[in-house]
Order: C-alpha cells, then sequence, then structure tokens
C-alpha cells in the first residue's frame, strides 16, 4: 500500500468535519436544555473533545478506523456521537429532531467554506505540485495544497452530511424523520431502532444503497 499525498489532507479532512458534526449536536442540545454534553466537555468543535480516550471502541471508531480507510486511499470511514438526555428536552421529538440536523448542518457550514475558498483560488497564483513537481515550493504550490485540503475536507463533509441524513437509526435522519410521523410511524422507527446497524451493514454491503448515496453525492460534487 502506498500513501499518497491525499493521505493526511484526509485525515485532516475527516477531524475537521467531525468537530463540525459533533459539536453542531452538543451546541444544539445546550441550546435547547440539555446540558449533558456541556458537562462531559463536549460542547466544542474540537474533535479530539468528542472521543473517549479511555474506551479502545471510541478510539478504534474515531481515529484508528478514518486514519486505516483513508490510507486505503478512501474517503475516511468512522463515527463518533454526543450524549443527549431526551429527558432534558422541552418539546422531546421536536427538540431531538432540531440536534440531529444540527450535525450534518455542521457539514453543511463546512462546505460552504470549502468552496468558498476553492473559488477564491482562482484570483491566485497557482502551481498544481503534481503536474508540476519540480516546481518548488512558492505561493502558488501553497495555494493549490489548501485547494486540495479543501477538497478533501468538501468531500467528507459532503458524504457524512448526505450519510447521516439517512432515516434509518441510529443516523441523524431517523430523529428528523421521525418528529413529522404520526404516532405509528414514530412507533415503527422506536421499534427498528435495535436493529438499524444490521439494516444499514445488508443495504449498503449486500445491496446497492451505495449507489444511491453516491448518486446524490455526485450531485454536491457537481458544485466543486
Amino acid at each position: 500500500m502506498e500513501l499518497t499525498y491525499q493521505f493526511p489532507l484526509f485525515v485532516v479532512a475527516w477531524f475537521l468535519q467531525m468537530g463540525l458534526h459533533e459539536g453542531g449536536h452538543a451546541y444544539a442540545a445546550y441550546y435547547l436544555g440539555d446540558d449533558t454534553s456541556y458537562l462531559m466537555g463536549k460542547r466544542s468543535v474540537h474533535p479530539f473533545d468528542h472521543v473517549e480516550w479511555n474506551d479502545m471502541g471510541s478510539i478504534f471508531m474515531s481515529v484508528l478506523l478514518p486514519t486505516a480507510t483513508a490510507a486505503m486511499g478512501m474517503v475516511p470511514m468512522g463515527m463518533a456521537s454526543v450524549p443527549v438526555n431526551p429527558m432534558r428536552l422541552k418539546n422531546r421529538s421536536r427538540d431531538m429532531a432540531m440536534i440531529a440536523f444540527a450535525g450534518p448542518l455542521g457539514n453543511m457550514v463546512l462546505m460552504i467554506l470549502c468552496l468558498l475558498l476553492h473559488k477564491a483560488t482562482g484570483f491566485l497564483p497557482y502551481t498544481n505540485m503534481v503536474e508540476n513537481p519540480d516546481a518548488g515550493v512558492g505561493v502558488g504550490s501553497i495555494v493549490w495544497l489548501i485547494d486540495e485540503l479543501c477538497r478533501c475536507v468538501y468531500l467528507t463533509s459532503a458524504l457524512y452530511a448526505v450519510f447521516n441524513l439517512i432515516p434509518i437509526p441510529p443516523l441523524d435522519g431517523s430523529s428528523v424523520l421521525r418528529h413529522f410521523l404520526p404516532r405509528s410511524g414514530q412507533s415503527l422507527v422506536d421499534s427498528i431502532r435495535p436493529y438499524g446497524f444490521t439494516i444499514l451493514m445488508v443495504l449498503f454491503w449486500v445491496g446497492d444503497a451505495g449507489k444511491y448515496l453516491y448518486a446524490r453525492l455526485a450531485l454536491l460534487l457537481a458544485f466543486w
């Protein structure tokens, strides 16, 4: 396995988007009355605040797995979470939906910032170091490297915004959808929650759900 210059860029991209995504959940929960994440030091956009360093499961999912998948030339894959106590929310269904949506919203904000920076590079010196490896370090090569980092962050954030909005527990989209369903529909979402990971594995590893996910992702990449 040969590492490329994109490996460290995708690792940085993973942690940046993770911080904004999980931080979005934590800030929304605090604003809506639940200070659980705040008391645990997780009301933050710093990605390391969302890793449970005394839990190997959290370290694997939030640090090791994303790093390993980035090393394999893939968009980093992993997971982190923010604790929320629904009992502290005034309007449980609505507030859980808002807290859930705040994560992908953080990804979208990061995507917009990266897109604006990318467009700004069109007005600056630009030297592609892959096409011109002998060009040397200069303003143009630094602008190119920043642009490449923005591309990796945009791609990673887009993937996780789209993926997390899938309405299957425990993904954020399920909490958003649940709020708008009648009671019978909410009961259905609650009933499949224990089997959510299994359903996702079947859909993406056995079925063709990945094709539909990347089709939605392609629409977002068209803006780049």
